[in-house]
């Protein structure tokens, strides 16, 4: 979920547990303490350090409260509006705040090591895409209205907290209409590592993952009403295209198409690739890794790693399908080493963008 509708939410659901005489404290503490746990990006220098740390410390339960009774000291020296509150309760809107902001991203696809720092496993319920414009129109819907209508303030707060709780469950459970769906279509054996991803702007749409030793599934669907799709569908030629051809790539699960996207054999560039300190860590952070090596005419190697659930619906695996009429590709998390002739990395580094 984005920082800013993190803080909106928390300011959101602190203000529903209070009346007027507590509302602005609560609506700042559950704002800042909601967008709180963010503050770890600041600390991380670069992005293998960001896919290593984020969502570690900061987002942990355990830590929660030393981070909520800090933040509420804090505030009650600092803001007017506070100093009079007992402190229970500025701890009380912060620990919402921060709580609400863990809770937020477990459901998201990213995952978050919430036992830090006992356990680094990251978790995650892969049912709101990351950026959900229902979750976070129900949030600020909420908040303006609590802040315009403050006699109503607390009421308004808990429709909207309730509200956000019925559109979570919602999307919840066409996880798992669309995980049963996935798993029909695509018959994996047992004990497959399978998921479901949410997808941008709707909560029907869904990227269906398998993987097997030789080769990771992958099919885009829509288990809506309205799901239509295109059995080929054209691949946008411009930024303005992407959006509208969202429709096109997500047909209803009976007409999925699956594509299978083989595992490069063994070699000697892919071990030394995956040996490397950084490709070591991006390999921990991924859930569906796909390598591509590739030779090229220098005689240097060039291995890309690849996060299949970050696959864009328009698009097929980084340097692995060209000439498909885009001019303008950008797959997020694509890190690329490339070897010389005696396997030494002459450069590593995250792929940004590409124009074909």
């Amino acid at each position: 979920m984005d920082t800013v509708t993190h803080g909106i939410a928390g300011s959101a659901l602190a203000r529903s547990v209070t009346e007027r005489p507590s509302a602005r404290a609560a609506l700042l503490l559950g704002l800042v303490g909601g967008m709180l746990p963010d503050i770890d990006m600041f600390f991380l220098n670069g992005r293998i350090a960001y896919l290593r740390g984020h969502r570690g410390w900061t987002h942990s339960f355990l830590l929660l409260p030393v981070f909520a009774l800090a933040f509420a000291l804090l505030a009650k020296v600092l803001y007017r509006f506070a100093r009079h509150a007992p402190l229970r309760t500025l701890f009380l809107f912060a620990a919402i705040g921060i709580g609400s902001h863990i809770l937020f991203d477990w459901i998201t696809s990213f995952g978050i090591m919430f036992w830090t720092p006992f356990s680094r496993r990251r978790y995650a319920l892969d049912w709101v895409f990351i950026l959900d414009p229902f979750f976070t129109g129900i949030a600020s819907l909420t908040l303006f209205a609590a802040t315009i209508f403050r006699s109503k303030g607390r009421l308004l707060s808990t429709i909207g907290t309730i509200l956000l709780a019925v559109y979570v469950a919602l999307c919840a459970f066409l996880h798992g209409v669309a995980l049963r769906a996935w798993k029909r279509i695509d018959a994996p054996p047992a004990g497959t590592k399978v998921a479901v991803l949410p997808q941008f702007l709707s909560p029907f749409r869904w990227l269906g993952l398998s993987e097997r030793p030789e080769e990771i599934h992958v099919a885009f669907f829509d288990v809506g009403p309205f799901a239509r799709g295109k059995d080929s569908p054209r691949p946008p030629e411009r930024f303005s295209e992407i959006f509208s051809s969202l429709s096109d790539y997500y047909p209803p699960p009976e007409r999925a198409r699956i594509r299978r996207y083989a595992r490069p054999v063994a070699s000697d560039a892919l071990a030394r690739a995956e040996a490397l300190p950084d490709v070591r860590v991006y390999l921990d952070f991924a859930r569906f890794p796909l390598a591509t090596v590739r030779e090229e005419p220098d005689g240097a190697t060039s291995v890309s790693f690849q996060d299949l659930r970050f696959l864009p619906w328009f698009s097929g695996p980084w340097e692995r399908e060209k000439g498909r009429g885009m001019r303008f590709r950008r797959q997020p998390f694509v890190y690329r080493v490339r070897l010389d002739r005696a396997g030494r990395p002459l450069d590593t580094g995250f792929v940004g963008s590409a124009v074909d």
